[in-house]
């Protein structure tokens, strides 16, 4: 952990980055003086990388309480610490800002966005100039800056608007022929969770026979009726009995930045994010006949090794982060990247999650496919065998939950756990069991908040709640 004092009455902000940025209480320790220092510690750190010359960045914001104001005083450090900062003129989702990286040629991004944390929350992703979560070695660039006076006497860069959503669109358009889902005569129901994502899917797919629906579009910081915007089962009721009710064809969600998806099937049924992980896998491998390897963190699903496996390509394995995965994906060409919670990057566009795009394919995938959502399940499940997912979370100091996990790192593990012969224990981030039959059983402490997360996937919901009974067992929680 690292702490800068910051104030003049002396109170330290302590400022962490973890998985991907970093994320804190507003007014506690996410104040405008942090994000100051935040902001003129990753002009020092792109300094550092070209010396010579004046950096550009894109500064956007999400939709939460004061991340314009807060973006403002971000985009103004920067341009004092010399360099040139193109600011978004509107809350747009991360994966914009990435493409307007990307595409523009600037040397990379910082965003005022906490994601799906809940709404007292804000925080800071910063992006490499491939549009790319920050990896580990920025990051840590940043962190060492935070540590001293960032340097000074460089002459102040400029400031000037950008708007980059209509660009993006277009580069959506060719990537997935929206022509086609257009004529198709879906309905979908697009769940904004409050977010910069409202607006889009109409925009993308309006004018033909397929129809769009939105719900929770209105700006409202408080996110009224969810913990956060987090597209996870138990915040879409509202989207599942619109997508039941209306007779629709599929039912998406995404999180508070737009960079993560949460999907319902024609039934009004939650489907988890690892069988929609196995779609994306299948849709590009099988009808894009995409190839080059994927990329999942180390609690993305088993279905992505076997769906690799069927077609001869390699899976990379990283930590958690789409840091990991988004250096891992530029490094090994690969056409797919991908995490358990809802993000999701593609080759052929942006090695950056994209909640919108990862939409647009399935919905592709409907069409080309031929069959309902709940069909394709069924036809994966043909394929690769059936598997069941769960996460647990328990509220814990992420000290304790540290000091818990290295406890469990030493432990002399049994032949058999949970009825299941163990064939691997790695310790690659926290400690993963790996079963003969492909089961897994992961203990990490979470790198954004206070928790000690466990997480299972084995054939059946009966395994998996042997494994996560043991992982508890394991760790006394």
């Amino acid at each position: 952990m690292l702490a800068r004092r910051l104030a003049p009455n002396g109170h330290d902000v302590t400022i962490h980055f973890g998985t991907d940025g970093w994320r804190a209480v507003i007014a506690d320790q996410f104040t405008f003086d942090a994000v100051r220092a935040v902001a003129r510690a990753y002009a020092a750190a792109l300094f550092e990388v070209a010396p010579e010359r004046r950096p550009r960045v894109v500064v956007g914001y999400d939709r939460r309480f004061a991340s314009d104001l807060f973006a403002r005083a971000a985009a103004e450090t920067l341009a004092v610490a010399g360099v040139s900062v193109a600011l978004a003129r509107s809350a747009l989702p991360t994966q914009v800002v990435s493409w307007a990286v990307a595409s523009t040629g600037a040397d990379g991004a910082l965003v005022i966005t906490a994601s799906h944390n809940p709404p007292q929350y804000s925080g800071i992703k910063l992006k490499t100039a491939s549009g790319a979560s920050a990896p580990p070695a920025l990051v840590r660039r940043v962190e060492a800056w935070l540590e001293q006076a960032a340097p000074a006497g460089r002459p102040s860069g400029a400031i000037t608007e950008c708007d980059p959503l209509d660009g993006y669109l277009e580069a959506l358009a060719r990537v997935v022929d929206l022509a086609r889902i257009r004529a198709a005569g879906l309905t979908v129901v697009a769940d904004a969770m409050f977010g910069p994502t409202a607006g889009l899917l109409p925009r993308l797919l309006g004018g033909d026979a397929t129809e769009t629906i939105e719900i929770n579009t209105a700006h409202n910081p408080l996110f009224p009726g969810l913990k956060g915007p987090e597209p996870v089962e138990r915040n879409l009721t509202r989207l599942k009995k619109v997508v039941a009710d209306g007779g629709a064809t599929v039912g998406v969600a995404f999180d508070g930045d737009g960079d993560r998806v949460g999907v319902v099937d024609e039934r009004g049924e939650y489907v988890s994010t690892q069988h929609v992980f196995g779609l994306l896998t299948r849709y590009v491998l099988e009808v894009r006949k995409e190839r080059g390897p994927i990329v999942r963190s180390v609690t993305g699903s088993a279905m992505v090794d076997r769906l690799a496996q069927r077609a001869t390509v390699p899976v990379i394995e990283t930590r958690t982060g789409f840091g990991w995965i988004a250096e891992a994906m530029q490094e090994e060409g690969a056409v797919l990247g991908g995490e358990e919670s809802g993000g999701f990057a593609f080759g052929f566009h942006l090695p950056e999650r994209d909640g919108v795009l990862s939409a647009l394919l399935l919905l592709d995938y409907l069409v080309q496919g031929g069959k309902p959502l709940s069909a394709l399940l069924s036809d994966l499940e043909a394929a690769v065998g059936p598997w069941c997912y769960r996460r647990v979370d328990v509220a814990l100091p992420p000290e304790t939950a540290t000091k818990i996990v290295e406890q469990v790192r030493a432990t002399e593990w049994p032949a058999t756990i949970a009825g299941l012969p163990l064939v691997a224990v790695r310790d690659l981030d926290g400690v993963k069991l790996e079963f003969e039959d492909g089961s897994w059983l992961l203990l990490r402490p979470s790198g954004t908040e206070p928790l000690l997360r466990l997480y299972a996937e084995a054939p059946s919901s009966e395994a998996v709640d042997a494994l996560l009974g043991a992982g508890r067992a394991f760790l006394g929680v």
